[in-house]
Protein backbone atom coordinates (compact mmCIF):
# COMPACT_ATOMS: atom_id res chain seq x y z
CA UNK A 1 0.00 0.00 0.00
CA UNK A 2 1.55 3.29 -1.05
CA UNK A 3 2.54 5.81 1.93
CA UNK A 4 -0.05 8.50 1.31
CA UNK A 5 -3.02 6.29 0.88
CA UNK A 6 -2.87 4.47 4.69
CA UNK A 7 -5.52 5.77 6.41
CA UNK A 8 -4.77 7.52 9.32
CA UNK A 9 -5.75 6.78 13.06
CA UNK A 10 -8.60 8.82 14.48
CA UNK A 11 -7.30 11.64 16.82
CA UNK A 12 -3.84 11.12 14.80
CA UNK A 13 -1.98 14.31 13.42
CA UNK A 14 0.75 14.44 10.82
CA UNK A 15 4.28 16.06 10.72
CA UNK A 16 2.37 18.33 7.68
CA UNK A 17 -0.57 19.36 9.63
CA UNK A 18 1.53 19.95 12.82
CA UNK A 19 3.77 22.23 11.10
CA UNK A 20 1.03 24.15 9.53
CA UNK A 21 -0.64 24.69 13.20
CA UNK A 22 2.81 25.72 14.09
CA UNK A 23 2.66 28.05 11.36
CA UNK A 24 6.14 27.18 9.93
CA UNK A 25 6.96 28.32 6.35
CA UNK A 26 10.91 26.91 5.12
CA UNK A 27 12.00 29.48 2.25
CA UNK A 28 15.36 28.31 1.15
CA UNK A 29 18.52 30.12 2.76
CA UNK A 30 16.06 32.32 5.32
CA UNK A 31 15.01 29.41 6.61
CA UNK A 32 15.86 30.31 10.28
CA UNK A 33 14.41 33.65 10.35
CA UNK A 34 11.36 32.54 8.48
CA UNK A 35 10.59 29.42 10.91
CA UNK A 36 11.00 32.31 13.80
CA UNK A 37 8.76 34.85 12.42
CA UNK A 38 6.40 32.35 11.24
CA UNK A 39 5.95 30.41 14.25
CA UNK A 40 5.23 34.06 15.66
CA UNK A 41 2.89 34.51 13.68
CA UNK A 42 -0.30 31.16 12.05
CA UNK A 43 -12.75 26.50 17.89
CA UNK A 44 -15.73 28.95 16.85
CA UNK A 45 -17.05 31.66 18.69
CA UNK A 46 -20.84 33.38 18.17
CA UNK A 47 -19.91 36.79 18.14
CA UNK A 48 -17.63 36.10 14.87
CA UNK A 49 -19.23 35.80 11.26
CA UNK A 50 -16.48 36.86 9.21
CA UNK A 51 -12.82 35.74 8.35
CA UNK A 52 -9.29 36.72 8.49
CA UNK A 53 -7.10 36.21 6.43
CA UNK A 54 -2.89 36.41 6.87
CA UNK A 55 -0.42 36.11 4.37
CA UNK A 56 3.00 35.32 4.87
CA UNK A 57 5.57 36.28 1.45
CA UNK A 58 9.32 34.63 2.07
CA UNK A 59 11.96 33.30 0.10
CA UNK A 60 10.26 30.08 -1.02
CA UNK A 61 7.13 30.77 -1.90
CA UNK A 62 3.88 32.30 -0.03
CA UNK A 63 1.43 30.59 2.00
CA UNK A 64 -1.95 32.05 2.81
CA UNK A 65 -4.45 30.99 6.20
CA UNK A 66 -7.74 31.80 6.89
CA UNK A 67 -9.29 32.08 10.30
CA UNK A 68 -12.02 33.15 12.10
CA UNK A 69 -11.24 36.90 12.51
CA UNK A 70 -11.90 40.37 14.47
CA UNK A 71 -11.51 45.57 10.45
CA UNK A 72 -8.12 46.25 9.94
CA UNK A 73 -5.66 45.46 7.11
CA UNK A 74 -2.44 45.77 8.16
CA UNK A 75 1.18 45.22 6.43
CA UNK A 76 4.31 44.34 8.19
CA UNK A 77 8.51 43.61 6.78
CA UNK A 78 10.96 42.77 9.00
CA UNK A 79 13.73 41.65 7.46
CA UNK A 80 12.51 39.50 4.05
CA UNK A 81 9.56 38.63 5.38
CA UNK A 82 6.16 40.45 4.54
CA UNK A 83 3.35 39.79 6.32
CA UNK A 84 -0.10 41.34 5.32
CA UNK A 85 -3.30 40.87 7.82
CA UNK A 86 -6.71 41.68 6.93
CA UNK A 87 -9.37 41.52 9.43
CA UNK A 88 -12.93 41.50 9.52
CA UNK A 89 -15.40 42.76 11.76
CA UNK A 90 -16.41 40.87 14.78
CA UNK A 91 -20.18 40.66 15.45
CA UNK A 92 -21.92 41.35 18.97
CA UNK A 93 -25.08 39.72 19.81
CA UNK A 94 -27.94 40.17 21.44
CA UNK A 95 -28.30 37.40 24.45
CA UNK A 96 -32.24 37.43 24.27
CA UNK A 97 -33.22 37.12 20.40
CA UNK A 98 -29.70 35.80 18.57
CA UNK A 99 -29.75 38.97 16.55
CA UNK A 100 -26.20 40.35 15.18
CA UNK A 101 -24.69 43.95 15.46
CA UNK A 102 -21.51 45.51 14.27
CA UNK A 103 -21.36 48.10 17.07
CA UNK A 104 -21.68 47.46 20.50
CA UNK A 105 -24.06 50.77 20.05
CA UNK A 106 -26.37 49.46 17.84
CA UNK A 107 -26.83 46.80 19.90
CA UNK A 108 -27.48 48.54 23.29
CA UNK A 109 -29.66 50.76 20.93
CA UNK A 110 -31.87 47.37 19.78
CA UNK A 111 -31.55 46.06 23.77
CA UNK A 112 -33.11 49.11 24.91
CA UNK A 113 -35.97 49.57 22.11
CA UNK A 114 -36.66 46.11 21.93
CA UNK A 115 -35.98 44.62 25.47
CA UNK A 116 -35.88 47.71 27.44
CA UNK A 117 -33.60 49.38 29.51
CA UNK A 118 -30.23 48.96 27.55
CA UNK A 119 -27.59 47.00 29.85
CA UNK A 120 -23.66 47.76 30.49
CA UNK A 121 -21.04 46.56 28.53
CA UNK A 122 -20.03 44.59 31.24
CA UNK A 123 -23.59 43.16 31.44
CA UNK A 124 -23.06 41.70 27.71
CA UNK A 125 -19.57 39.97 28.27
CA UNK A 126 -17.99 42.95 26.48
CA UNK A 127 -14.50 43.60 27.19
CA UNK A 128 -12.09 46.21 25.72
CA UNK A 129 -8.10 45.75 25.39
CA UNK A 130 -5.21 46.63 24.05
CA UNK A 131 -3.58 43.92 21.47
CA UNK A 132 -0.24 44.36 19.75
CA UNK A 133 -1.11 47.90 19.66
CA UNK A 134 -4.35 47.80 18.47
CA UNK A 135 -7.32 48.09 20.26
CA UNK A 136 -10.48 45.71 20.18
CA UNK A 137 -13.65 45.35 21.56
CA UNK A 138 -15.59 41.90 21.54
CA UNK A 139 -18.06 39.99 23.38
CA UNK A 140 -16.89 37.01 25.07
CA UNK A 141 -17.94 33.85 27.24
CA UNK A 142 -17.60 33.82 30.98
CA UNK A 143 -15.47 30.49 30.28
CA UNK A 144 -13.49 31.69 27.00
CA UNK A 145 -10.00 31.46 27.65
CA UNK A 146 -7.44 34.69 26.58
CA UNK A 147 -5.57 32.26 24.53
CA UNK A 148 -8.56 31.18 22.39
CA UNK A 149 -9.70 34.22 21.98
CA UNK A 150 -6.26 35.68 21.06
CA UNK A 151 -6.36 32.79 18.20
CA UNK A 152 -10.25 32.64 17.10
CA UNK A 153 -11.36 36.20 17.70
CA UNK A 154 -8.09 37.91 16.89
CA UNK A 155 -6.57 35.00 14.35
CA UNK A 156 -3.31 35.56 16.26
CA UNK A 157 -1.97 31.93 15.65
CA UNK A 158 1.76 32.63 18.45
CA UNK A 159 -0.29 31.21 21.59
CA UNK A 160 0.20 27.82 20.90
CA UNK A 161 -1.38 24.39 22.96
CA UNK A 162 0.93 22.03 23.94
CA UNK A 163 -0.74 21.41 27.14
CA UNK A 164 -4.31 20.88 26.17
CA UNK A 165 -4.85 24.25 28.73
CA UNK A 166 -3.10 23.12 31.44
CA UNK A 167 -0.84 25.64 32.02
CA UNK A 168 2.23 23.20 32.28
CA UNK A 169 3.80 23.97 29.06
CA UNK A 170 4.42 27.80 28.45
CA UNK A 171 3.64 27.90 25.19
CA UNK A 172 1.08 30.01 25.22
CA UNK A 173 2.46 32.89 26.86
CA UNK A 174 2.32 36.83 26.26
CA UNK A 175 2.71 39.84 28.25
CA UNK A 176 0.20 41.11 29.50
CA UNK A 177 0.35 44.59 31.49
CA UNK A 178 4.08 44.17 31.13
CA UNK A 179 4.27 40.72 32.87
CA UNK A 180 4.49 37.00 30.94
CA UNK A 181 1.24 35.24 31.57
CA UNK A 182 0.03 31.64 30.67
CA UNK A 183 -3.09 32.70 28.46
CA UNK A 184 -4.75 29.51 28.46
CA UNK A 185 -5.27 30.25 32.55
CA UNK A 186 -6.75 33.99 32.19
CA UNK A 187 -10.08 34.11 31.24
CA UNK A 188 -10.43 36.93 28.31
CA UNK A 189 -13.63 38.09 30.43
CA UNK A 190 -10.91 39.52 33.08
CA UNK A 191 -8.66 41.52 30.52
CA UNK A 192 -11.26 44.25 30.18
CA UNK A 193 -8.47 47.44 29.99
CA UNK A 194 -5.51 45.14 29.59
CA UNK A 195 -2.47 45.60 27.37
CA UNK A 196 -1.51 42.52 25.67
CA UNK A 197 1.39 42.01 23.44
CA UNK A 198 1.83 38.69 21.50
CA UNK A 199 4.96 37.05 19.79
CA UNK A 200 3.94 38.51 16.33
CA UNK A 201 4.64 42.50 18.06
CA UNK A 202 7.27 41.03 20.49
CA UNK A 203 9.64 40.15 17.88
CA UNK A 204 9.12 43.28 16.17
CA UNK A 205 9.14 45.40 18.86
CA UNK A 206 12.83 43.68 20.18
CA UNK A 207 14.74 43.02 16.83
CA UNK A 208 18.17 42.82 18.60
CA UNK A 209 16.59 39.66 20.52
CA UNK A 210 14.91 38.37 17.21
CA UNK A 211 18.60 38.30 15.64
CA UNK A 212 19.91 37.02 18.43
CA UNK A 213 17.07 33.72 18.52
CA UNK A 214 18.37 33.64 14.98
CA UNK A 215 21.64 33.22 15.51
CA UNK A 216 21.99 30.83 17.69
CA UNK A 217 18.87 28.44 16.32
CA UNK A 218 16.62 28.48 19.16
CA UNK A 219 14.01 27.00 17.26
CA UNK A 220 13.88 23.16 15.96
CA UNK A 221 10.06 22.13 14.95
CA UNK A 222 9.33 25.96 16.20
CA UNK A 223 6.38 24.98 18.13
CA UNK A 224 7.08 26.71 21.44
CA UNK A 225 9.38 29.46 20.26
CA UNK A 226 6.91 31.85 20.17
CA UNK A 227 6.04 31.36 24.37
CA UNK A 228 9.55 31.33 25.42
CA UNK A 229 10.41 34.12 22.88
CA UNK A 230 8.08 36.07 24.81
CA UNK A 231 9.06 35.11 27.85
CA UNK A 232 12.23 35.89 27.39
CA UNK A 233 11.35 39.88 25.50
CA UNK A 234 9.67 40.27 29.20
CA UNK A 235 12.72 39.19 31.15
CA UNK A 236 14.46 41.79 29.16
CA UNK A 237 11.92 44.71 29.21
CA UNK A 238 11.71 44.10 32.97
CA UNK A 239 15.64 43.75 33.18
CA UNK A 240 18.08 44.98 30.86
CA UNK A 241 20.82 42.82 31.67
CA UNK A 242 19.50 39.60 33.29
CA UNK A 243 22.44 37.20 34.71
CA UNK A 244 22.24 33.60 33.67
CA UNK A 245 20.42 32.51 36.42
CA UNK A 246 17.47 35.15 35.72
CA UNK A 247 17.43 33.78 32.22
CA UNK A 248 17.45 30.08 33.31
CA UNK A 249 14.78 31.30 36.21
CA UNK A 250 12.60 33.43 34.08
CA UNK A 251 12.42 30.10 31.03
CA UNK A 252 11.86 27.79 33.85
CA UNK A 253 7.87 27.03 32.99
CA UNK A 254 8.51 27.09 29.43
CA UNK A 255 8.68 23.17 27.54
CA UNK A 256 10.64 22.41 24.60
CA UNK A 257 10.25 18.42 23.30
CA UNK A 258 13.38 19.82 20.82
CA UNK A 259 15.86 20.47 24.01
CA UNK A 260 16.70 23.50 22.44
CA UNK A 261 17.12 25.16 26.27
CA UNK A 262 20.65 25.94 26.23
CA UNK A 263 20.47 28.16 22.92
CA UNK A 264 18.07 30.74 24.65
CA UNK A 265 20.19 31.58 27.11
CA UNK A 266 23.03 32.61 25.04
CA UNK A 267 20.50 34.66 22.62
CA UNK A 268 19.16 36.69 25.57
CA UNK A 269 22.54 37.31 26.84
CA UNK A 270 23.49 38.49 23.10
CA UNK A 271 20.27 40.58 22.82
CA UNK A 272 20.65 42.32 26.06
CA UNK A 273 24.82 43.14 24.87
CA UNK A 274 26.24 40.55 27.34
CA UNK A 275 29.21 38.43 26.45
CA UNK A 276 27.26 35.05 25.71
CA UNK A 277 30.87 33.53 24.69
CA UNK A 278 31.81 33.24 28.26
CA UNK A 279 28.97 30.91 28.66
CA UNK A 280 29.33 29.01 25.55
Amino acid sequence: MEKDKIPKKSGEISRREFLKDAGLVVGGAAIGSTVLLAACGGGEGETVTATKTVTTTAPGGTVTTTAPGGTVTTTQQVGEVTKTVTESVSKFVCPIDGQEFDTLAALQDHFEAVHGEAPTPAALNVVKFTVNGQQHELQVQPNWPLREVLRDQLGLTSPKDMCMGGGACGSCTVIMDGRPVLSCLVMAIECDGAVIETCEAASANNPALLDAYVHHFCMQCGYCTPGLFVTAKALIDHKPKPTVEDIRDALAGNICRCATYPTHILAVLEASGQNWREVA
